[in-house]
Protein backbone atom coordinates (compact mmCIF):
# COMPACT_ATOMS: atom_id res chain seq x y z
CA UNK A 1 0.00 0.00 0.00
CA UNK A 2 1.01 3.86 -0.26
CA UNK A 3 2.41 4.80 2.47
CA UNK A 4 1.38 7.63 5.03
CA UNK A 5 1.21 11.52 3.76
CA UNK A 6 4.75 12.77 4.13
CA UNK A 7 5.17 14.99 7.69
CA UNK A 8 1.86 12.88 9.30
CA UNK A 9 2.99 10.56 12.24
CA UNK A 10 -0.09 8.78 12.52
CA UNK A 11 -0.17 5.52 12.25
CA UNK A 12 -2.74 3.48 9.59
CA UNK A 13 -3.88 6.54 7.66
CA UNK A 14 -3.57 6.08 3.56
CA UNK A 15 -1.97 9.12 1.65
CA UNK A 16 -5.22 9.61 -0.94
CA UNK A 17 -4.39 8.68 -4.38
CA UNK A 18 -5.37 8.95 -8.32
CA UNK A 19 -5.81 5.16 -9.94
CA UNK A 20 -4.04 5.06 -13.56
CA UNK A 21 -6.32 2.34 -15.09
CA UNK A 22 -4.11 0.49 -17.77
CA UNK A 23 -0.56 1.50 -18.28
CA UNK A 24 -0.39 1.17 -21.94
CA UNK A 25 1.23 3.44 -24.08
CA UNK A 26 -0.86 6.27 -22.84
CA UNK A 27 -1.23 5.27 -19.52
CA UNK A 28 2.16 5.03 -18.53
CA UNK A 29 2.88 8.24 -19.81
CA UNK A 30 0.01 10.01 -17.91
CA UNK A 31 1.08 7.94 -14.56
CA UNK A 32 4.97 9.40 -15.03
CA UNK A 33 3.60 12.84 -15.39
CA UNK A 34 1.19 12.62 -12.52
CA UNK A 35 4.14 11.26 -10.23
CA UNK A 36 6.09 13.66 -11.22
CA UNK A 37 3.74 16.59 -10.15
CA UNK A 38 3.96 14.82 -6.49
CA UNK A 39 0.78 12.99 -7.36
CA UNK A 40 0.72 9.26 -5.49
CA UNK A 41 -0.73 7.09 -8.42
CA UNK A 42 -1.95 3.38 -8.13
CA UNK A 43 -1.75 1.62 -11.20
CA UNK A 44 -3.67 -1.36 -12.53
CA UNK A 45 -2.75 -3.30 -16.02
CA UNK A 46 -2.71 -6.97 -17.01
CA UNK A 47 0.06 -6.74 -19.78
CA UNK A 48 -1.89 -7.89 -23.16
CA UNK A 49 0.40 -4.98 -24.83
CA UNK A 50 2.14 -3.34 -22.05
CA UNK A 51 6.39 -3.26 -21.80
CA UNK A 52 7.14 -5.33 -18.73
CA UNK A 53 10.47 -3.28 -18.02
CA UNK A 54 8.44 0.03 -18.55
CA UNK A 55 6.06 -1.49 -15.27
CA UNK A 56 8.56 -2.10 -13.36
CA UNK A 57 10.17 1.59 -13.55
CA UNK A 58 7.26 2.34 -12.68
CA UNK A 59 7.32 0.45 -9.52
CA UNK A 60 10.52 1.46 -8.63
CA UNK A 61 8.63 4.65 -7.54
CA UNK A 62 7.82 5.07 -4.08
CA UNK A 63 4.61 6.51 -4.07
CA UNK A 64 3.39 4.23 -7.48
CA UNK A 65 1.66 1.42 -6.23
CA UNK A 66 1.16 -1.44 -9.06
CA UNK A 67 -1.59 -3.77 -8.91
CA UNK A 68 -0.88 -6.61 -11.63
CA UNK A 69 -4.57 -7.59 -13.01
CA UNK A 70 -7.65 -7.04 -15.59
CA UNK A 71 -9.85 -4.54 -15.45
CA UNK A 72 -12.57 -6.40 -15.58
CA UNK A 73 -11.58 -8.59 -12.79
CA UNK A 74 -13.17 -7.46 -9.58
CA UNK A 75 -11.25 -9.26 -7.44
CA UNK A 76 -8.02 -7.33 -9.26
CA UNK A 77 -9.73 -3.71 -9.14
CA UNK A 78 -10.63 -4.38 -5.60
CA UNK A 79 -7.11 -4.58 -4.76
CA UNK A 80 -6.56 -1.21 -6.86
CA UNK A 81 -9.38 1.09 -4.70
CA UNK A 82 -8.35 -0.67 -1.48
CA UNK A 83 -4.36 0.64 -2.22
CA UNK A 84 -5.38 3.87 -0.92
CA UNK A 85 -8.24 6.66 -0.86
CA UNK A 86 -9.08 6.97 -4.55
CA UNK A 87 -9.74 10.27 -5.49
CA UNK A 88 -9.79 10.36 -9.26
CA UNK A 89 -9.83 7.38 -11.70
CA UNK A 90 -8.75 7.72 -15.00
CA UNK A 91 -9.82 5.00 -16.98
CA UNK A 92 -7.31 4.51 -20.14
CA UNK A 93 -7.56 0.21 -20.03
CA UNK A 94 -8.90 -0.83 -23.35
CA UNK A 95 -7.69 -2.96 -26.47
CA UNK A 96 -6.98 0.33 -28.62
CA UNK A 97 -6.16 -0.96 -31.92
CA UNK A 98 -9.00 -1.41 -34.68
CA UNK A 99 -6.38 -3.83 -36.55
CA UNK A 100 -8.46 -6.87 -37.18
CA UNK A 101 -5.44 -8.78 -36.16
CA UNK A 102 -4.84 -7.42 -32.59
CA UNK A 103 -6.63 -8.93 -30.71
CA UNK A 104 -10.06 -11.97 -30.50
CA UNK A 105 -13.26 -9.91 -30.47
CA UNK A 106 -13.82 -11.44 -26.90
CA UNK A 107 -11.02 -9.88 -25.49
CA UNK A 108 -11.72 -6.28 -26.80
CA UNK A 109 -15.64 -7.04 -26.04
CA UNK A 110 -14.56 -8.10 -21.96
CA UNK A 111 -11.95 -5.37 -21.52
CA UNK A 112 -13.52 -2.38 -23.19
CA UNK A 113 -17.26 -2.99 -22.31
CA UNK A 114 -16.89 -5.06 -19.34
CA UNK A 115 -14.05 -3.36 -17.64
CA UNK A 116 -15.29 0.04 -17.60
CA UNK A 117 -18.02 -1.14 -15.72
CA UNK A 118 -16.29 -2.92 -13.22
CA UNK A 119 -14.34 0.21 -12.45
CA UNK A 120 -16.85 1.92 -12.54
CA UNK A 121 -19.07 0.47 -9.59
CA UNK A 122 -15.41 0.06 -7.62
CA UNK A 123 -15.72 4.24 -8.35
CA UNK A 124 -19.03 4.36 -6.63
CA UNK A 125 -18.55 2.40 -3.89
CA UNK A 126 -15.43 3.55 -2.84
CA UNK A 127 -16.37 7.45 -3.45
CA UNK A 128 -13.98 8.57 -5.62
CA UNK A 129 -14.91 12.04 -6.61
CA UNK A 130 -14.53 12.17 -10.72
CA UNK A 131 -13.68 9.50 -13.48
CA UNK A 132 -12.29 10.49 -16.39
CA UNK A 133 -12.13 8.57 -19.23
CA UNK A 134 -10.04 8.38 -22.39
CA UNK A 135 -12.33 8.52 -25.26
CA UNK A 136 -11.49 8.96 -29.06
CA UNK A 137 -12.03 11.96 -31.39
CA UNK A 138 -13.31 8.73 -34.00
CA UNK A 139 -16.64 8.88 -31.63
CA UNK A 140 -17.69 11.37 -34.58
CA UNK A 141 -17.24 8.90 -37.19
CA UNK A 142 -14.20 8.26 -39.84
CA UNK A 143 -15.12 11.32 -41.51
CA UNK A 144 -15.31 14.76 -39.46
CA UNK A 145 -17.81 16.97 -39.75
CA UNK A 146 -17.32 20.55 -40.53
CA UNK A 147 -17.75 21.89 -37.49
CA UNK A 148 -16.37 19.43 -34.29
CA UNK A 149 -17.78 20.76 -30.82
CA UNK A 150 -18.77 18.43 -27.70
CA UNK A 151 -22.57 18.33 -29.20
CA UNK A 152 -21.85 17.04 -32.57
CA UNK A 153 -23.32 13.48 -32.96
CA UNK A 154 -21.70 10.14 -32.62
CA UNK A 155 -20.87 9.05 -36.38
CA UNK A 156 -21.05 5.35 -37.68
CA UNK A 157 -18.09 3.10 -36.76
CA UNK A 158 -15.64 0.63 -38.59
CA UNK A 159 -14.38 -2.14 -35.96
CA UNK A 160 -15.43 -3.01 -31.88
CA UNK A 161 -12.09 -0.97 -30.72
CA UNK A 162 -13.63 2.72 -31.37
CA UNK A 163 -17.02 1.54 -30.88
CA UNK A 164 -16.79 0.61 -27.57
CA UNK A 165 -15.79 3.97 -27.04
CA UNK A 166 -19.15 5.08 -27.36
CA UNK A 167 -20.37 2.57 -24.99
CA UNK A 168 -18.03 3.59 -22.64
CA UNK A 169 -19.17 7.53 -22.38
CA UNK A 170 -22.86 6.28 -22.55
CA UNK A 171 -22.09 4.04 -19.27
CA UNK A 172 -19.98 6.49 -17.77
CA UNK A 173 -23.31 9.05 -18.28
CA UNK A 174 -25.23 6.08 -16.50
CA UNK A 175 -23.25 6.10 -13.68
CA UNK A 176 -22.85 10.21 -13.61
CA UNK A 177 -26.45 10.29 -13.00
CA UNK A 178 -27.08 7.70 -11.27
CA UNK A 179 -24.78 7.74 -8.37
CA UNK A 180 -24.13 12.03 -8.73
CA UNK A 181 -20.74 11.42 -9.72
CA UNK A 182 -18.77 13.57 -12.09
CA UNK A 183 -17.36 11.94 -15.65
CA UNK A 184 -15.29 13.11 -17.86
CA UNK A 185 -15.23 11.26 -21.14
CA UNK A 186 -12.08 13.32 -22.79
CA UNK A 187 -12.11 12.75 -27.09
CA UNK A 188 -8.39 12.11 -27.89
CA UNK A 189 -6.80 12.97 -31.56
CA UNK A 190 -4.94 9.93 -33.12
CA UNK A 191 -1.63 10.24 -30.30
CA UNK A 192 1.97 10.03 -31.33
CA UNK A 193 5.04 10.63 -29.49
CA UNK A 194 7.44 9.18 -27.30
CA UNK A 195 6.20 7.85 -24.49
CA UNK A 196 7.75 5.38 -20.92
CA UNK A 197 5.66 2.54 -23.33
CA UNK A 198 6.67 3.05 -27.60
CA UNK A 199 5.30 0.45 -29.10
CA UNK A 200 6.76 -1.45 -31.99
CA UNK A 201 4.44 -3.23 -32.93
CA UNK A 202 2.90 -2.17 -36.15
CA UNK A 203 -0.51 -3.61 -34.99
CA UNK A 204 -0.70 -0.82 -31.96
CA UNK A 205 0.67 2.14 -33.42
CA UNK A 206 -0.16 5.08 -34.53
CA UNK A 207 0.04 6.51 -37.76
CA UNK A 208 3.57 9.13 -37.17
CA UNK A 209 5.25 6.69 -34.93
CA UNK A 210 4.61 3.62 -37.35
CA UNK A 211 5.75 5.45 -40.51
CA UNK A 212 8.83 7.13 -38.23
CA UNK A 213 9.79 3.27 -37.45
CA UNK A 214 9.09 1.74 -41.25
CA UNK A 215 11.46 4.82 -42.64
CA UNK A 216 13.99 3.49 -40.01
CA UNK A 217 13.52 -0.07 -41.44
CA UNK A 218 13.50 1.38 -44.72
CA UNK A 219 10.18 0.20 -45.77
CA UNK A 220 7.41 2.32 -47.79
CA UNK A 221 4.95 4.32 -46.00
CA UNK A 222 2.03 2.85 -46.98
CA UNK A 223 -0.96 5.49 -47.63
CA UNK A 224 -4.34 3.13 -48.08
CA UNK A 225 -7.40 4.69 -50.56
CA UNK A 226 -9.34 6.68 -48.35
CA UNK A 227 -7.16 8.53 -46.17
CA UNK A 228 -7.03 11.84 -47.27
CA UNK A 229 -9.82 13.06 -44.76
CA UNK A 230 -8.67 15.51 -42.33
CA UNK A 231 -8.06 14.21 -39.19
CA UNK A 232 -6.96 15.08 -35.54
CA UNK A 233 -3.39 14.74 -34.29
CA UNK A 234 -2.37 15.00 -30.77
CA UNK A 235 1.34 14.43 -28.84
CA UNK A 236 1.37 12.24 -26.06
CA UNK A 237 2.54 14.70 -23.71
CA UNK A 238 -0.31 16.94 -24.78
CA UNK A 239 -2.82 14.28 -24.72
CA UNK A 240 -1.84 13.86 -20.83
CA UNK A 241 -2.07 17.26 -20.11
CA UNK A 242 -5.69 16.95 -21.69
CA UNK A 243 -6.61 14.14 -19.30
CA UNK A 244 -5.15 16.15 -16.06
CA UNK A 245 -6.85 19.26 -17.07
CA UNK A 246 -10.45 17.01 -16.80
CA UNK A 247 -9.65 15.94 -13.67
CA UNK A 248 -9.18 19.23 -12.44
CA UNK A 249 -11.88 21.14 -14.28
CA UNK A 250 -14.54 23.06 -11.90
CA UNK A 251 -17.29 21.05 -13.32
CA UNK A 252 -20.36 19.92 -11.37
CA UNK A 253 -21.37 16.01 -10.85
CA UNK A 254 -22.70 14.83 -14.19
CA UNK A 255 -21.59 14.25 -17.72
CA UNK A 256 -19.15 16.14 -19.60
CA UNK A 257 -17.06 15.39 -22.64
CA UNK A 258 -14.21 17.23 -24.32
CA UNK A 259 -12.35 17.40 -27.23
CA UNK A 260 -8.40 17.01 -27.28
CA UNK A 261 -6.63 17.41 -30.40
CA UNK A 262 -3.60 19.01 -31.68
CA UNK A 263 -3.63 20.12 -35.28
CA UNK A 264 -5.44 18.82 -38.57
CA UNK A 265 -3.39 16.59 -40.77
CA UNK A 266 -4.41 13.77 -43.52
CA UNK A 267 -2.41 10.88 -43.65
CA UNK A 268 -0.80 11.79 -47.07
CA UNK A 269 0.67 15.03 -45.73
CA UNK A 270 1.93 13.06 -42.45
CA UNK A 271 3.83 10.69 -44.57
CA UNK A 272 5.13 13.53 -46.45
CA UNK A 273 6.39 14.69 -43.65
CA UNK A 274 8.46 11.96 -42.07
CA UNK A 275 9.62 10.92 -45.46
CA UNK A 276 10.90 14.80 -45.82
CA UNK A 277 12.45 14.35 -41.77
CA UNK A 278 13.75 10.65 -42.31
CA UNK A 279 15.60 11.49 -46.37
CA UNK A 280 17.20 14.73 -44.56
CA UNK A 281 18.70 11.97 -42.13
CA UNK A 282 19.80 10.05 -45.36
CA UNK A 283 16.95 7.44 -45.10
CA UNK A 284 15.62 6.43 -48.26
CA UNK A 285 12.17 6.75 -47.22
CA UNK A 286 9.47 5.92 -50.08
CA UNK A 287 5.29 6.88 -49.64
CA UNK A 288 3.56 4.18 -51.43
CA UNK A 289 -0.20 3.97 -52.25
CA UNK A 290 -3.31 7.02 -52.31
CA UNK A 291 -1.03 9.50 -54.37
CA UNK A 292 2.35 8.17 -53.44
CA UNK A 293 4.65 11.49 -52.92
CA UNK A 294 1.88 13.97 -53.59
CA UNK A 295 0.74 15.81 -50.39
CA UNK A 296 3.42 18.18 -49.24
CA UNK A 297 5.33 18.05 -46.34
CA UNK A 298 5.80 21.90 -45.85
CA UNK A 299 1.73 22.51 -45.52
CA UNK A 300 1.46 24.40 -42.70
CA UNK A 301 -0.66 21.62 -40.18
CA UNK A 302 -4.09 23.11 -39.90
CA UNK A 303 -4.73 24.78 -36.05
CA UNK A 304 -8.36 23.89 -34.14
CA UNK A 305 -9.78 26.94 -35.26
CA UNK A 306 -9.94 26.53 -38.84
CA UNK A 307 -8.42 23.98 -41.52
CA UNK A 308 -9.17 21.42 -44.28
CA UNK A 309 -12.63 22.43 -43.96
CA UNK A 310 -12.48 21.35 -40.52
CA UNK A 311 -12.50 23.19 -37.53
CA UNK A 312 -12.67 21.51 -33.91
CA UNK A 313 -13.53 22.85 -30.96
CA UNK A 314 -12.73 22.09 -26.78
CA UNK A 315 -14.52 22.51 -23.34
CA UNK A 316 -10.90 22.26 -22.16
CA UNK A 317 -10.29 25.81 -23.60
CA UNK A 318 -12.05 27.16 -20.80
CA UNK A 319 -10.10 25.75 -18.21
CA UNK A 320 -6.54 26.82 -19.81
CA UNK A 321 -5.80 23.69 -21.86
CA UNK A 322 -3.61 24.17 -24.82
CA UNK A 323 -1.90 21.86 -27.30
CA UNK A 324 2.02 22.56 -27.16
CA UNK A 325 4.05 20.30 -29.37
CA UNK A 326 3.43 20.05 -33.56
CA UNK A 327 4.49 16.69 -35.46
CA UNK A 328 6.95 18.67 -37.22
CA UNK A 329 8.87 19.79 -33.99
CA UNK A 330 7.89 15.89 -32.97
CA UNK A 331 9.55 13.74 -35.80
CA UNK A 332 13.23 14.48 -35.79
CA UNK A 333 12.91 12.46 -31.72
CA UNK A 334 10.89 9.49 -33.00
CA UNK A 335 13.24 9.31 -36.06
CA UNK A 336 16.10 9.59 -33.40
CA UNK A 337 14.61 6.96 -30.63
CA UNK A 338 14.07 4.48 -33.50
CA UNK A 339 17.43 4.77 -35.23
CA UNK A 340 19.24 4.03 -32.05
CA UNK A 341 16.94 0.84 -31.46
CA UNK A 342 18.29 -0.29 -34.35
CA UNK A 343 21.35 0.57 -34.12
CA UNK A 344 21.68 -1.47 -30.21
Amino acid sequence: MLGRPRGDPGAGVLSVAVLVAGLGYIGAALAEALLEAGERVVGIDNGFATNRAALARLAEQPTFHLIEGSVSATRAVARAFAAAPIDVVYHLAAQASGHPAAAPARYTETTNLSGPRVVLDAAVRHGARRVVYASSLRVYGPVLPPRVDESAPYGPQGDLAHLSHVYGEKLLELYARRAELCGVAVRLAVVYGLGPVTKTDYRFMTVPNKFCLQAVRGEPLEVYPGAATPTGFIHLADACAALRAAAAAPWPAGFHAANAAGEIRTVPEVAAAVAQAARARGLDAQIRGAGDADASPDAAPQPLAAGAGVAIHSRLDAVGWRPERTLATSLEAMLDYFQARAAA
